[in-house]
């Protein structure tokens, strides 16, 4: 499947997607292209009016109808709120608004450990023009450095996201800076145990691991052939896992900015899908994030 095909939605479907502090011109612009492009339909949780800011962008009627506005006394509040809907499902997704990505996850997190704990992971989709297919990253922004049990609750997150989007195999690439396990490199360890120690538990989905793979190795079959390593998923991943944040940080942000990749990424592992953008991403890029949260509650 091609980047634009995970994106195509359905548009019969109509998610109500919740944002807490929907109030800069920013987070507007993003609602009103999912709007005039899709069925969907929107809560604002705020902690200051915006009504005069929606009234600036003119706004056909049809189009306001689809807009739901709560204002509250805090942002805490309207935090709050806004999870109790969602866990009550007169909400489907969360969008991030004006908040700190901090704080958002922070209070999600509390939330989850009500509702039972799971693991959340941050997974970015990436349409790379030099890449022949869709490739899944994580986690570029929230876990800093998983451990080996956690990598594992990453995989299968992503294998359920991913079988939810039409998948049925999946080859998943452990990324460090060798090929070969070495004492000296945590992330060459991890990796080739991981992948000793993986047993896909992920109901029709065939998913096959390998690591440690640099990432030359990953995303090109003709590197991997040059240095003997036999390997199916070798110049042929759907996902890379890195080891530190800051090697995903700086992987994603190289990908966007010298690659001039498309991207929409989402947070996994809640009971509704979490749209966590960041101020620098482009316009385009956080509505291909809020396609993707959509794409998923449909199947």
């Amino acid at each position: 499947m091609s980047f634009d095909q995970l994106l195509t939605q359905d548009t019969a479907h109509s998610p109500n997607i919740a944002i807490v502090n929907a109030h800069n011109e920013a987070s507007i612009r993003v609602v009103i292209c999912i709007l005039e492009t899709t069925s969907a339909t929107f809560t604002f949780y705020n902690h200051q009016d915006v009504s005069e800011i929606i009234r600036s962008f003119d706004l056909a009627p049809h189009l306001l109808t689809r807009i739901t506005m709560h204002t509250f006394d805090s942002e805490e509040a309207a935090l709050e709120q806004c999870l109790t809907d969602l866990n009550n499902q007169t909400a489907d997704i969360l969008m991030k608004g004006h908040i700190t990505s901090a704080k958002l996850l922070s209070a999600v997190l509390k939330d989850n450990r009500r509702h039972g704990s799971r693991f959340l992971n941050h997974v970015a989709l990436c349409d790379i023009p030099s890449y022949h297919k869709p490739m899944f990253i994580s986690d570029v922004a929230l876990n800093i450095q998983p451990s080996q049990e956690e990598m594992q609750s990453m995989i299968h997150n992503i294998a359920s996201f991913t079988s939810k989007l039409g998948y049925t195999q999946l080859k998943v690439a452990l990324l460090s800076s060798t090929e070969v396990a070495h004492p000296k490199l945590a992330s060459s360890v991890q990796a080739a145990e991981l992948t000793k120690a993986f047993v896909s538990q992920h109901e029709n989905m065939t998913i096959e691991i390998d690591g440690p793979l640099a990432l030359d190795n990953i995303i090109d079959r003709k590197s991997a052939i040059q240095k003997g390593i036999q390997s199916n998923v070798a110049g042929d991943a759907d996902v890379i896992i890195v080891p530190h944040i800051d090697v995903g940080n700086v992987l994603y942000k190289s990908l966007t900015y010298f690659g001039h990749a498309r991207i929409a990424s989402v947070v996994l592992g809640a009971d509704y899908p979490i749209i966590l953008t960041s101020r620098a991403d482009t316009l385009d890029n956080k509505v291909n994030s809020v396609l993707l949260a959509m794409k998923i509650l449909v199947n």
